[in-house]
């Protein structure tokens, strides 16, 4: 099922009861992160806040969040039963993920509704929260699409990048080394250079689920739009640049970013994906607003972030949970049964099952993952598993770390990088932006492969799990609603 826009989709939610609309007065400055935070703790609604103090009268009264915090929403985004399993959403992602789905251009769209440029931007216009107390600021780009474009080979890449405000029409951007938005910017005249961007707010809930999906370098990730909701994206030329957004979304933000380090201003601090502040206030590139375009009555869409599990954890942990599962079977990585990035450490841990059929088939996995680009912030840690403890069950992964782990040969510290914002990373050992100085962890937390056979363990190499033979479970099963036992 594809949703034409965010009012379509916040209309679903609703008629599933996973809304709640606030009518109550709340503070932009700090009151709606706290009741976001609490509302997600409490596996609650998505939220749409009607009553924002000093946005009775903008151009911009309302705010939307919190619509990927559970997998229950995740599987309405992808037109699935809500009950849909967390391990089979990933299954769907994979397989959409298979047959891209081009974008069409159209002449207009509800977009375009409203269009103001020059002196009559202002970015304050929006109920932008600021989300935590330690916040650099109000940052208006936290569950969107900022469109930019390779100069060279026209490849339009939609990413998510943070955004805080600095005034009426310009906000400090984090372009981070190895991003493809920092491939852009390199290409695009050096120190000097100007490279025209545009930031996509409010639509289809899978405009920020590609966006922080790890899409190769070269494909569009609104191709990859398409893939999710079986459905062409509809596109729209922006008014002051050759890049397009999606035609229907509630608001647009367009103008650019300079290259050159004088214009740069100090941004942040911002509570980060990993549940730490783990930067100060640093001069970054600033995003200058030329032209804006709206909706009529248009609702922001912002996402607070911080300690697991938000919904960008949620949303993440299907999509990079695909990506590393692809990853594996691309480089032909032999049973591969589950893959698991979970959301409680926010992709550092991934969880691997495999069927353990041959030596060395676990450091295959590691060294795979460690050596795909992405892996700077996904996968710090790894842990592989047999095919009976599910990746999907933290319990079940802890029992195999208890009993199924030598330390002294099933833990192998690999010396390399680590994500910049990754809090064990002191100040002085961060290079730039980008990689830092670190290690990665492996535990294999399978079988072990060489144990003898022997008569104590019932001729195997290893002692069988104490737990009911599979007939009788069937049996079992079969029989449960004869049992009366209501759970």
């Amino acid at each position: 099922m594809a949703y034409h826009d965010l009012r379509d989709w916040i209309a679903k939610l609703e008629r599933e009861g996973e809304l709640a609309r606030i009518h109550e007065k709340v503070n932009w400055d700090l009151e709606i992160g706290g009741i976001t935070q609490e509302t997600i703790d409490r596996k609650g609604p998505a939220l749409l806040f009607e009553n924002i103090k000093d946005h009775e009268n903008t151009l911009c009264t309302k705010l939307f969040t919190g619509s990927m915090a559970t997998y229950s929403r995740v599987a309405l985004m992808l037109g699935v039963p809500k009950d849909t399993p967390y391990p089979d959403l990933i299954k769907i992602w994979r397989e959409r993920f298979k047959k891209p789905v081009k974008p069409v251009v159209v002449d207009s769209g509800p977009c375009k509704e409203n269009v103001l440029k020059g002196g009559d931007v202002d970015l304050f216009q929006f109920p932008v929260p600021k989300w935590h107390d330690r916040d650099g600021g109000r940052y208006i780009g936290t569950f969107d699409g900022v469109v930019t474009k390779d100069i060279e080979t026209g490849w339009m890449n939609v990413g998510l990048y943070r955004q805080m405000i600095h005034d009426r029409n310009n906000a400090g951007i984090s372009i981070a080394t190895g991003q493809h938005i920092w491939m852009h910017w390199r290409k695009q005249g050096g120190a000097k250079g100007k490279i025209p961007m545009a930031v996509a707010i409010g639509w289809d809930p899978v405009l920020p689920a590609v966006a922080s999906a790890p899409v190769p370098p070269g494909i569009c990730e609104y191709d990859m739009m398409g893939a999710l909701r079986q459905e062409p994206v509809q596109l729209v030329k922006c008014e002051t640049s050759d890049l397009f957004v999606p035609a229907a979304c509630e608001i647009v933000l367009e103008g650019e970013v300079s290259t050159d380090p004088n214009t740069f201003r100090d941004e942040g601090p911002f509570g980060e994906y990993t549940g730490h502040y783990c930067s100060t206030a640093t001069p970054r590139p600033v995003f200058h607003v030329n032209c804006m375009t709206f909706r009529n009555d248009p609702i922001y869409q912002g996402a607070l972030e911080g300690m697991p599990i938000n919904e960008d954890h949620i949303l993440c942990s299907v999509c990079h949970s695909a990506a590393i599962w692809d990853l594996l079977d691309e480089r032909m990585i032999g049973g591969i049964t589950a893959v698991n990035v979970d959301p409680s450490t926010a992709w550092a841990n991934v969880f691997v099952q495999i069927d353990n059929s041959y030596y060395g088939q676990v450091h295959q996995v590691a060294a795979n993952i460690w050596s795909w680009g992405k892996s700077t912030g996904i996968g710090k840690n790894i842990i592989v598993v047999d095919e009976d403890v599910d990746v999907y069950d933290l319990n079940k992964i802890l029992w195999a770390l208890a009993y199924r782990v030598r330390p002294s040969q099933d833990i192998t510290i690999y010396p390399g990088w680590v994500i910049a914002l990754d809090p064990v990373v002191h100040p002085k050992d961060r290079i730039l932006t980008g990689p830092s100085k670190g290690e990665r962890l492996l535990i294999d937390a399978t079988k072990p492969f060489d144990n003898p056979k022997t008569e104590e363990w019932f001729g195997l190499n290893f002692p069988p799990s104490a737990y009911p033979d599979a007939d009788t479970m069937t049996k079992v099963r079969k029989k449960w609603g004869k049992y009366g036992i209501k759970c």
